[in-house]
């Protein structure tokens, strides 16, 4: 159900306001729809563009994504591409880790759309072209501004990415950590590219050696029927160290080695919020999922989290209107105590020992895509 309104005084017609409709956005209304359907209707989800938008991102279903998706009967009826190997390398050295059909590679624009149209079907009310402004609290709810309409509600969600609107005007205490990444799609190039035809995934950890605590990847793609690749390089700044290399040099390199020709001002450019274990990601009212609360901090990963945030998030709304309890001080915990909380807290363990503790990243990777690549993570 697709609203358009006009300004108007404090609208009450909704208990919950979701801001953002990527995959923790409408993760969040999906679950909601499966575990507590009798707040779906007093739910609203903004979206300050129209479906379908683009997304900058490396678009790798991977994890426990599939599982989630598959709990929640949305069928990935999109054009993807499926991936069994994952080559790690660094320096000279290299490793290709294998499991069938691991990986399903998307773009991010036909996916959110897919979710949202799901969402729709099942009765989301979604206004599009509407965008947060701001928050204040008023008795035990909170009055959310929009460039629309002020609404008032109990429980606003944070689900708009990275540089978060939402999370900026909570006024948390917290410092930001925040990964650059620069990245370009283009047609498939069979001298350079093998990715495409091996159907696999290359992640270089080479650029470490230059003081960037991250990689260069290379993932094949199908966008409009053809053959692409997503090339791309990403500093998750675990640890603030001097860099020897700038990251646009080292990736005007790479795309030099596959004879790419694009001039800098078309590269694609978005920041990741990784995940801290210290950083609030709640207030009284307020939850934040996704990417607008943390991604991991090995390869800034982010689909699986931004899921499984979506059914912890619509957990705790649940029990807080079953409670009258909006304070949210659980929320925390009941991230970090499931199965997807647990492997956030090992990459960051595993990111330390790497970008820190300069322990190999071949032997690092295998060890972060253990539970991944098997199918341990089959319950989230």
């Amino acid at each position: 159900m697709v609203h358009n309104r006009s300004p108007s005084d404090i609208v009450t017609d909704y208990d919950i306001m979701i801001v953002g409709g990527g995959p923790a956005g409408t993760s969040t209304w999906l679950h909601l729809h499966k575990y507590a359907p009798d707040l779906v209707e007093r739910t609203i989800l903004i979206d300050k563009e129209t479906f379908p938008r683009d997304k900058i991102c490396g678009g790798g279903l991977g994890g426990w994504s599939e599982y989630i998706l598959s709990d929640l009967e949305i069928d990935i009826d999109i054009p993807s591409l499926l991936v069994s190997d994952l080559e790690i390398r660094y320096m000279e050295k290299s490793k290709i880790l294998h499991e069938k059909n691991c990986f399903r590679m998307i773009r991010r624009k036909e996916f959110d759309n897919l979710l949202v149209k799901n969402a729709l079907k099942r009765g989301l009310h979604l206004h599009q072209n509407e965008e947060f402004i701001d928050i204040q609290y008023k008795d035990k709810s909170v009055i959310v501004e929009t460039n629309k309409n002020k609404y008032l509600v109990k429980s606003l969600i944070g689900a708009d990415g990275s540089l978060s609107a939402v999370r900026r005007k909570m006024n948390l205490s917290n410092k930001p950590h925040l990964a650059p990444t620069l990245e370009i799609f283009a047609p498939v190039n069979c001298k350079y590219d093998l990715e495409y035809e091996q159907k696999k995934i290359t992640l270089d950890f080479t650029p470490i050696d230059q003081g960037i605590q991250g990689y260069i990847w290379h993932l094949p793609h199908i966008i409009n029927d053809h053959p692409y690749m997503s090339h791309g390089i990403a500093d998750l700044q675990f640890q603030k160290v001097k860099k020897q290399t700038s990251m646009k040099e080292l990736f005007a390199k790479e795309l030099k080695k596959r004879n790419l020709k694009i001039e800098q001002k078309k590269w694609l450019s978005h920041p990741i919020r990784c995940f801290s274990e210290i950083n609030e990601i709640s207030k009284p009212n307020i939850l934040l999922v996704g990417d607008a609360a943390g991604i991991e901090p090995v390869t800034g990963g982010g689909i699986h989290f931004a899921l499984s945030y979506g059914k912890v998030a619509a957990k705790t709304l649940n029990f807080a209107f079953d409670t009258n309890n909006f304070t949210f001080k659980d929320y925390r915990h009941n991230f970090q105590s499931t199965l997807a909380g647990k492997y956030m807290k090992k990459c960051i363990y595993l990111a330390k020992k790497m970008y820190i503790e300069n322990e190999s990243p071949i032997t690092i990777a295998k060890k972060y895509l253990f539970f991944i690549l098997s199918k341990y993570y089959c319950v989230v």
